[in-house]
């Protein structure tokens, strides 16, 4: 539908997601999307917006991660272009407002974005109009967040109208076959089979990366297959290697020399170097800023 791709429910765990999304899609409920990093969450998103009644009004997505602060406070509360002469956050009007990893948006604004979502639903229930509605994802579990003192607990009950969690891969076994066919179509040039042995290799794998590590390994797969069938010997995992830290360094270098390690095994991706670190993003953010490290590859 409109481009995106079919999501795979055979699992019963990713089967009662879907079912979920299917109810929620035509209401009005705003919906708070949680799900390990790599599982999907803005797909899952999008697609509740293409099922609602609002599909033909705009998506307006805001990643709460990726954007630095200036950005944060120019797209939710800054310009009097958008936001009128007083600066007083004005959301869109129609349509759904994505706020992807909605658990790194920085304290200082968390106050102000639950007054202006309070602020926008009681001027939409004067005037009888459907309001814009709010579909948030987060990587790490909101309560965590809450429980931590980083964000807050008004706010996530707010967000949390219809939770919905996307199970993780590892969980969902049954799904990674027809997953893995599916991204193999898409990115190969000829058609192509999957051996039973490679299949097994799927199904054996831990998958810390989730869905994004399975597309990322098929289509190096299909980069690289230069036959019919696919073997085990396309089934190639990025494992971390041990670090060696040098006896005698400082801690402020060791400090850094792990971080580096960490991002390089991730392949740049802040939020996975995070969850290994058990750190923050924003804190990752930090430290990167901090040893003056390259700037962000992928993520």
């Amino acid at each position: 539908m409109d481009g995106l791709p079919r999501i795979i429910a055979r699992a019963a765990t990713s089967e009662h997601m879907l079912r979920m999304a299917q109810q929620v899609a035509p209401s009005n409920a705003d919906v708070l999307i949680e799900g390990e990093q790599g599982t999907g969450k803005r797909l899952l998103a999008r697609w509740i917006h293409r099922w609602s009644t609002r599909s033909g009004l705009p998506i307006t997505e805001v990643d709460c991660e990726a954007c630095t602060e200036p950005e944060l406070e120019s797209i939710l509360f800054g310009g009097t272009e958008r936001f009128g002469s007083t600066g007083s956050p004005r959301l869109p009007q129609t349509g759904t407002l994505l706020l992807t990893e909605v658990g790194e948006l920085p304290q200082r604004f968390q106050a102000r974005l639950l007054c202006a979502l309070d602020e926008h639903e009681r001027q939409d229930s004067r005037s009888k109009s459907p309001r814009v509605r709010v579909i948030a994802t987060t990587g790490r579990p909101l309560r965590d967040l809450v429980a931590e003192k980083t964000f807050r607990g008004d706010l996530y009950y707010r967000l949390k109208v219809v939770p919905i969690t996307v199970p993780a891969l590892r969980v969902r076994r049954e799904d990674i076959p027809v997953l893995a066919e599916q991204f193999l179509d898409v990115y190969s040039i000829s058609p192509v089979a999957l051996t039973a042995q490679f299949v097994d290799g799927l199904l054996r794998h831990s998958w810390p990366g989730n869905v994004s590590e399975l597309c990322n390994l098929m289509r190096r797969t299909a980069a690289l297959c230069s036959t019919a069938e696919v073997g085990p010997e396309y089934l190639q995992f990025d494992e971390a290697a041990p670090l060696p830290l040098l006896p005698g360094i400082s801690w402020r270098q060791a400090e850094r020399q792990l971080l580096e390690a960490t991002l390089a095994a991730t392949q740049g991706n802040r939020t996975r170097a995070a969850e290994k670190l058990g750190l923050s993003v924003r804190t990752v953010r930090n430290k990167i800023r901090d040893f003056g490290l390259p700037p962000r590859g992928t993520a």
